[in-house]
C-alpha cells in the first residue's frame, strides 16, 4: 500500500515537472521579446542608441570607451 502511494506521488511530481518545462519552453519567445523591449526602452531613456551589430542588438552610449564612442 505504501509503495502505490509513493509511485502515485512520483508520477504526479513527474507530470507536473514535465508540464512546467513545456510551459517555459512554449512561453520563451514572449519572455525574450519582453526583455528585449525593456532593454531597448531603458537604453533609449538613458541617452543611448539601440544598434544592431551582426545578429546582436546592443545599447551604444556616447563616451563608452569599449565601443569606441
Amino acid at each position: 500500500m505504501n509503495s502505490s502511494h509513493a509511485q502515485t506521488a512520483f508520477m504526479a511530481i513527474l507530470v507536473i515537472g514535465v508540464g512546467a518545462a513545456a510551459f517555459r519552453v512554449a512561453t520563451a519567445p514572449d519572455r525574450i521579446r519582453d526583455r528585449k523591449e525593456t532593454a531597448r526602452s531603458v537604453c533609449l531613456g538613458s541617452g543611448g542608441q539601440w544598434v544592431k551589430v551582426g545578429r546582436d542588438e546592443i545599447c551604444r552610449k556616447p563616451g563608452d570607451p569599449a565601443l569606441g564612442g
